[in-house]
């Protein structure tokens, strides 16, 4: 029986490596691991080491379009990218008939060296650090001009409000 072993040494840096073919029991508990991933609010990227998972049954295929489906909000909010690590041209095809079908939500990129795919994760995690960093800003600098805009016009905001009262 084959296993996914679940890596979060260095967070925000996740990995998840197959270990030959897992059954129908560790297929669940993996998609259970990377949906509590994608819901935790954190931010993080993955590298996804498939290149000794073999041959993955149809029902396995349609249960990570199902999870992409049904967590892809989060997965687009907390995940920065995934990349994916294949042996085969085969591994390479499933997984584009994958996203021809269930397209991704996160940037999500092929490789065959263990070392390029953590490079390109961590590049992806420093861009979104970055994109995140500019957004504080921007909230931190138009914050006081909302408040000053609030103020000045206190007694339309007070009627407002006191027109939607629900009694």
């Amino acid at each position: 029986m084959g296993r996914v072993i679940f890596d979060e040494s260095e967070k925000p840096l996740m990995r998840m490596t197959y270990v030959g073919v897992p059954d129908e029991a560790e297929w669940q508990r993996h998609i259970d691991v990377m949906s509590e991933w994608a819901r935790r609010g954190d931010v993080y990227a993955v590298v996804i080491d498939a290149r000794e998972v073999g041959r993955i049954s149809p029902v396995q295929r349609r249960g990570i379009m199902d999870w992409i489906t049904r967590d892809k909000q989060h997965l687009r909010a907390n995940c920065a990218g995934g990349a994916l690590l294949f042996a085969s041209p085969l591994q390479q095809g499933l997984w584009t008939a994958i996203s021809w079908v269930t397209p991704s939500p996160i940037p999500v990129k092929m490789f065959s060296e263990l070392s390029s795919a953590e490079g390109w994760v961590r590049s992806q995690l420093a861009d979104d650090a970055i994109r995140v960093g500019l957004e504080l800003f921007a909230m931190r600098r138009l914050a006081p001009l909302v408040r000053n805009v609030l103020r000045e016009h206190r007694e339309e905001v007070n009627s407002l409000g006191r027109q939607t009262r629900i009694e």
